[in-house]
């Protein structure tokens, strides 16, 4: 009996490990922030992107940016069109629902230092991923060619993450209900 028990232990150990492992890589994918360069174009799409802006801050200074600043036609003597509030400035999640249609260059703005003219970014929006299906027809048989054209770089995502993390906890569950009985 306490050779059972032991043994429904361990097992139960190495799937709850093995449950973190599975997990572990998919949440530090999102982790490690793009450093940014003033003038660079950075593609936004619909998957969140985390930014390091801490290279736009003034160098003299080194005060935070605490906002990007998107101005009309491109000049900072004109109107304000929209304003991206920044929290932390080395580590800025963005994505298309942030800039809500309102692409171009942006500004980096301190709150110590004010507008900073010579760092700015543009945002751009990140190619559509398109699928298209062509077919020869032949005059005796009919053979269908695909062509798939990708005008974008797909971006790597762990499958489903979550549902992993459910599925290894289950297993662990019913485990130690078996274990109890």
């Amino acid at each position: 009996m306490t050779r059972e028990r032991v043994t429904s232990r361990y097992l139960l150990v190495i799937l709850a490990v093995l449950a973190l492992a599975l997990v572990a890589p998919a949440a530090a994918q999102e982790t490690t922030p793009r450093v940014v360069q003033p003038g660079e174009t950075i593609e936004v799409g619909s998957e969140p992107l985390v930014l390091d802006l801490i290279n736009l801050r003034d160098q003299d200074t080194f005060n935070p940016v605490t906002e990007l600043r998107y101005y009309r036609d491109d000049d900072p003597r004109k109107e304000i069109v929209r304003v991206i509030g920044v929290p932390n400035d080395d580590y800025f999640k963005i994505n298309v629902y942030t800039l809500d249609g309102k692409y171009g260059r942006y500004f980096a703005y301190s709150k110590a230092d004010g507008l900073i003219e010579h760092n700015s970014i543009v945002f751009a929006r990140a190619p559509i991923v398109t699928v298209t299906q062509t077919q020869t027809a032949a005059t005796a048989t009919q053979t269908p060619t695909e062509t798939i054209t990708d005008t974008a770089t797909a971006t790597t995502q762990a499958p489903l993450p979550g549902l992993i993390t459910i599925a290894a906890l289950g297993i662990c569950g019913l485990l130690a209900a078996a274990q109890k009985r």
